[in-house]
């Protein structure tokens, strides 16, 4: 089976577990992760390129602590946890090998605690979000050494990243910024206001220190809560905002995993899009490329969150080197 088809088939699994549990003390103290122990880094770089990327993945983990009341998140000094993100960061670490990759682990929130009210689920992810901000300081003051980054997320992983943008950067760390590629979440009207400097959303294919989001769909009706109420979802075929529909010759290829070979190509997928809502429509996509019906109520059948990652790689690619060339141009 494709590893990424997989991944969304185990999700499955774990999501039916995961519905109407009683909700559980959030407020936990533990001592902070030594990111000096390479034990958790997947990818601590190797300075060949002229750029980094720092990525941050997504919700992956299988375990289900709902008879254990103590905890809401993955425990990565876990081998078994640790592996659990491996093929996600690892497809992502070969698709985007001409830079430096620094993945970092960190106490993700389990499935779960996105089935509990907004307070719950923003009052854990503070809890994540530090291991995040620990490890990002750790690479710059460590590894970085002055070069341009790119932030690269995906779900919860971009969540994590937005909130690092919000208050977990310095100014000068913010210069070395590329762009800030924040793929399948979203950011609210609220969340602008309040962080007018800190949140910027891109407005054309080479803006430089941006925020950079896309979620989605094969119709507006299967618009997703992590989505709704985005207000800044960009078109990753044109890099813009227009709501115009945008010919599937603009469409680059997603990534794709091949066994044979244990590489990843980019294969053709023409699709024509537009913006609705801030969500990217793709009519030429069947609704059920990623459907799974124990997440029907979440992601329901025509929303293509679990392949916003993978399916505009070509065109996110070449938008990370168009805007690389800005940063260098600066």
């Amino acid at each position: 089976m494709n590893r990424l088809f997989a991944f969304v088939a185990v999700l499955a699994m774990l999501f039916g577990s995961c519905n109407n549990q009683p909700a559980k003390e959030t407020v936990i103290q533990e001592p902070s992760i030594d990111y000096s122990d390479s034990t958790y880094w997947y990818s601590y770089g190797d300075t060949l390129c002229e750029a980094d990327i720092f990525y941050v993945y997504p919700t992956v983990s299988t375990i289900s602590y709902a008879d254990n009341d103590s905890s809401w998140y993955a425990d990565i000094t876990l081998d078994s946890v640790r592996a659990e993100a491996n093929d996600n960061q690892r497809f992502n670490k070969m698709l985007y090998d001409e830079y430096n990759f620094y993945a970092p682990y960190y106490r993700q929130m389990i499935f779960e605690v996105y089935s509990q009210p907004d307070e719950v689920v923003d009052q854990c992810a503070e809890f994540s979000a530090k291991d995040v901000e620990d490890a990002f300081q750790y690479y710059m003051e460590h590894a970085n050494g002055g070069r341009p980054f790119f932030l690269l997320g995906h779900s919860q992983g971009s969540q994590m990243l937005i909130e690092l943008l919000k208050d977990g950067m310095t100014d000068e760390q913010r210069q070395l910024m590329v762009a800030a590629y924040c793929i399948g979440y979203k950011v609210t009207a609220d969340e602008l206001t309040q962080y007018p400097e800190e949140l910027q959303p891109a407005n054309d294919s080479c803006d430089l220190g941006c925020l950079i989001v896309f979620n989605s769909i094969t119709d507006t009706s299967a618009i997703a809560s992590v989505s709704e109420g985005d207000v800044v979802g960009i078109n990753p075929l044109t890099w813009d905002d227009s709501s115009d529909t945008v010919p599937a010759t603009l469409h680059l290829g997603m990534a794709k995993y091949n066994d044979t070979r244990d590489s990843i190509l980019i294969v053709p997928c023409p699709t024509e899009g537009y913006l609705y809502k801030h969500n990217m429509v793709c009519t030429g996509i069947q609704p059920d490329l990623v459907f799974i019906p124990a997440y029907e109520d979440m992601f329901p059948l025509g929303n293509l969150h679990f392949a916003d990652s993978w399916l505009y790689a070509g065109n996110v690619e070449e938008n990370m080197q168009c805007r690389l060339r800005e940063y260098r141009k600066q």
